[in-house]
């Protein structure tokens, strides 16, 4: 092949994770006119990626955002804040922010939500399984080796049904305990917006086993090639980009 372009992967593989997070959380949960409690673990690009992510395919009333540290945290809020305030009939958003050390704080900012997000680097988990809501939407991206445990895998195996973006994802940390012959294991992503895999989007009550939905995303080439190259065919539209000879 020849090389088109060269590009920095840094934003645009943070967008294209938290794209993939959205487009799971659409596909795993049913839409609801009230607005939701939105939980995020980190402070960085993948958070901030996944609060406007998330924001793009459900309504989201209340951001809670959980890190080690105030500093980019408290930042990270203000910027949501007025990315927020821009947007027109947009109702006012509420905003915490919780450390991670502060444990009754954590146990409050899991036990009311709707959707958390994880994009840490973590290698124990965030928080105790048992605090999750029954109908909560669950979305792993921080962790990527058999080492790595963002999300309490006790709780995967027991409460969860499960969609990954690759095969390679089952090898994770958090789902040491789910194989892909797992009762609770649905598929790919890919096969679930195909309509080869399904899951009961509405299993959300006490009665039903597996009471909350998870998406585990360890990336994939593809994606990359695909968003790096609408980005190239956008730029050559527009005329931006610096042209040199190679």
């Amino acid at each position: 092949g020849q090389v088109s372009a060269l590009l920095g992967g840094t934003y645009l593989t943070a967008a294209r994770t938290a794209a993939g997070s959205a487009i799971a959380t659409d596909a795993m949960t049913l839409p609801s006119e009230d607005p939701l409690h939105l939980t995020v673990f980190g402070a960085g690009l993948q958070a901030e990626m996944h609060i406007d992510a998330v924001r793009s395919v459900r309504h989201i009333g209340h951001i809670t955002l959980v890190n080690r540290s105030t500093g980019r945290a408290e930042e990270l809020i203000e910027k949501v804040r007025q990315q927020t305030r821009k947007e027109e009939e947009q109702e006012d958003i509420q905003f915490s922010l919780v450390l991670l050390a502060d444990r009754d704080g954590v146990k409050q900012a899991v036990s009311r939500a709707d959707i958390i997000c994880t994009t840490t680097n973590t290698v124990a988990p965030l928080f105790d399984g048992s605090w999750v809501k029954p109908g909560c939407h669950l979305n792993g991206v921080g962790s990527y080796t058999r080492n790595m445990e963002e999300i309490d895998s006790a709780f995967i195996e027991s409460r969860c049904r499960v969609v990954v973006d690759t095969p390679e994802a089952v090898d994770v940390g958090d789902l040491k305990l789910v194989s892909d012959t797992s009762e609770n294991y649905v598929g790919l992503l890919g096969d679930v917006l195909a309509g080869n895999a399904t899951l009961d989007a509405t299993a959300t009550s006490d009665s039903v086993k597996y009471d909350c939905t998870m998406f585990k995303s360890v990336g994939t080439a593809i994606q990359d090639v695909i968003t790096a190259h609408e980005v190239y065919k956008r730029a050559i539209e527009r005329g931006t980009g610096l042209q040199v000879e190679m």
